[in-house]
């Protein structure tokens, strides 16, 4: 038998995936038409897709980005990263964001009986997103002290929200995240309650919270916590995100210590020692937070947007304030 020139082999394979795409035809069906084996057939699709003769897409809003989630988890060495696309506006991709991350968490298997949580409105974001009955017998832990002033009741009641929706319980830190003196910081440190609820944080099954942008838009200043000279001044040091009520450098450092010994929160090793930690962003302005967070080891899953992707993984980042 002659050999298939390789025009006449082109287009068989053409042909071939015509037929299974266009007419939704099996690959036994296909064999049978052409008298190949299925074997022969499936080389050809394969072959097909490989050399760019098909090219498969997913035309939705909410599809994910493979490519950027295989980058993203190889650079940084994730177990896990979701990336949909960036939407028209912020606000839409905040939504789409917390959506995903909600579906994220309601999914896992086997179900985290104690979730570690960081307030802030992206996590009450996420929140909104969760339906009743996500989980059962959840216990939701606070990773850091309250806002002295919070703009809307759901990031002030997020963590016990969260609890309520997955039918648990909630364990609050009833004190601020930055504390007058560090003295201060230590004998609240030492109090039982405190002490206890951070130690469960500790050891929680699965962190979630959302690096938070080093400048005057973070939940931080709205809460009443960090000046705008302050900001300036830890942006000066190096700062490039909020972790937790901890301003760290772009390798997940803390970069003022006096800051840090007066912030009631978690500390940062215990999170790089967790076995699951999620961090969820959205909208380049938080691009710099979200680069630190992963160069410093402080998550080992994303849940993010493609232009934050992109930039973190071009080293390209914002700065610019979120809304």
């Amino acid at each position: 038998m002659a050999r298939k020139t390789r025009d006449e082999h082109l287009i068989e394979v053409l042909h071939v995936a015509e037929m299974y795409y266009f007419e939704q035809m099996t690959q036994s069906a296909i064999a049978d038409r052409l008298s190949l084996s299925r074997w022969t057939v499936g080389r050809m699709l394969e072959s097909a897709r490989d050399s760019g003769l098909v090219h498969i897409t997913i035309d939705h809003p909410l599809a994910r980005h493979h490519r950027l989630e295989v980058e993203l988890t190889r650079r940084f060495g994730l177990s896990r990263a979701i990336i949909v696309p960036a939407q028209g506006r912020l606000e839409a991709t905040v939504d789409v964001i917390a959506s995903a991350a909600a579906d994220s968490i309601s999914l896992l298997r086997p179900a985290p009986s104690v979730i570690g949580v960081s307030w802030g409105r992206t996590l009450a974001q996420v929140v909104r997103h969760l339906h009743p009955g996500w989980t059962r017998d959840v216990t939701v832990v606070q990773t850091n002290g309250g806002g002295a002033i919070t703009r809307n009741d759901l990031v002030g009641r997020s963590v016990v929200m969260m609890a309520e929706l997955g039918r648990g319980r909630a364990i609050t830190l009833q004190a601020p995240t930055v504390l007058g003196s560090a003295q201060l910081c230590t004998m609240l440190r030492a109090d039982t309650t405190v002490a206890r609820t951070l130690e469960m944080a500790s050891h929680a099954d699965l962190l979630v919270y959302s690096p938070g942008p080093a400048d005057n838009g973070s939940v931080l200043v709205g809460a009443g916590h960090i000046s705008p000279g302050d900001m300036s001044r830890l942006r000066a040091s190096g700062a490039k995100a909020d972790v937790m009520s901890h301003f760290v450098d772009s390798s997940g450092h803390p970069v003022d210590p006096d800051l840090d010994a007066r912030t009631l929160s978690m500390d940062l090793e215990a999170v790089r020692r967790s076995p699951r930690v999620i961090a969820v962003a959205a909208g380049l302005e938080k691009a710099e937070a979200m680069g630190a967070a992963l160069s410093g080891g402080l998550c080992t899953e994303v849940v993010t947007d493609s232009e934050v992707a992109e930039a973190v993984l071009s080293n390209r980042t914002s700065t610019g304030q979120q809304e």
